[in-house]
């Protein structure tokens, strides 16, 4: 099975309720849930006569499934994919020492299963908890191409620097980088963590080393700064990302478990509301921790843009996101903090562009 091949669900729950709610929230996200055992028996029946289905299956299990054992189910594993146990009310068996409360929400259940997915081995005993931290993190995703993703996060990431917090600034696209070559910089990644670039505000670029750690990286980071601003880049395809195993996708799924707001950037033209509308469509079925909230760049001036405004609203509302702003179109001061390749404050600080960067950092900081 191909890693960013969505996998297909087994359940093997007797309690009709908690099975209801994990095979419902596992078939709204997109994966295939393949059989529903009521009893052992029927369970390793199955397995016997769909042995290729069962090698590419998640098997999910309570331990109220009536003649389930330990050794029962040590004897299937090898048949299977993964297993995941949950312990349900009065059918905590002791035999079992690895099982996992039942999650109470539909993000904590899809974050746990996509935890295995894409590191089995790696998992606790409990689902994961967005950890305590001062800093807030804001995830910048791009819903196409051309979107001004990465302008955006540098400009924000400057302004909120310019409020006096401190500030880091992650480059995380790891397929089309950006940031250094906006800045003109290099070895942006020498001996230490970050690299001072302005008063306040601290420049990375995630890299595979990074990946490898990233859960003790992004504590550091959030115990050493304010406002940590993530350049995620394209998030076209973030459900199959969020169960992808390979090093490339660790930023976003941790943005997307871990962070506190996933900031949403898009086009305001025709290819632009069409890009939004099919990550829109994505985000209804993928269930994210992270706040949503959308920026429509490059607004028109007058009716046109209204009309812009309108259908934008129309598109994003129904996902209810924390915040929805957008951004006038402002080709000529873009233009010259590229040829200066600074950032707007620096180059036109009265510019629609960066006047409405400004508000949405204050927003950011309150």
């Amino acid at each position: 099975m191909s890693e960013l091949e969505m996998p297909t669900v087994i359940t093997a729950i007797s309690s009709s309720e908690t099975e209801g709610f994990i095979a419902g929230t596992l078939f709204a996200q997109g994966w295939s849930v393949v059989f529903r055992a009521i009893d052992w028996t029927s369970l390793e029946r199955f397995i016997s006569a769909n042995q290729d289905v069962a090698k590419g299956a998640l098997l999910l299990f309570a331990s109220d499934l009536p003649g389930i054992s330990k050794e029962k189910v040590a004897s299937i594993t090898p048949q299977l994919r993964q297993t995941i146990g949950f312990s349900t009310g009065k059918h905590q068996k002791s035999e079992f020492i690895d099982l996992y409360e039942v999650p109470q929400s539909v993000t904590d259940l899809v974050t746990l299963v996509r935890g295995f997915v894409r590191a089995p081995l790696l998992r606790g005993l409990n689902t994961p908890q967005r950890a305590p931290r001062k800093a807030r993190v804001v995830a910048v995703g791009s819903a196409g191409s051309y979107t001004g993703c990465t302008m955006l996060a540098m400009n924000l990431a400057m302004e909120l620097s310019i409020l006096e917090k401190s500030t880091l600034l992650i480059e995380g696209n790891y397929r089309a980088p950006s940031i250094a070559a906006y800045l003109a910089m290099r070895n942006i990644n020498s001996d230490a963590q970050w690299k001072s670039i302005a008063p306040h505000l601290s420049l990375v670029e995630i890299n595979q080393d990074h990946a490898g750690e990233i859960n003790e990286f992004m504590d550091r980071a959030a115990a050493e700064f304010e406002c940590i601003i993530v350049d995620l880049g394209s998030i076209s395809g973030l459900s199959n990302r969020l169960t992808d195993r390979r090093w490339t996708s660790t930023m976003t799924t941790w943005c997307c478990d871990q962070g506190d707001e996933l900031m949403i950037v898009s086009r305001a033209d025709q290819l632009g509301a069409h890009r939004l509308a099919q990550v829109v469509e994505l985000l209804q079925n993928t269930s994210v921790r992270a706040g949503l909230s959308f920026v429509m760049n490059m607004k028109s001036p007058g009716k046109r843009g209204e009309s812009e405004q309108a259908k934008f609203l129309s598109c994003t509302t129904p996902l209810k996101p924390i915040r929805v702003r957008s951004i006038a179109k402002d080709s000529r001061a873009i233009m010259a903090a590229e040829d200066e390749h600074a950032t707007l404050v620096e180059t036109n600080v009265r510019s629609n562009a960066r006047r409405s960067i400004a508000n949405l950092a204050r927003e950011l900081e309150s």
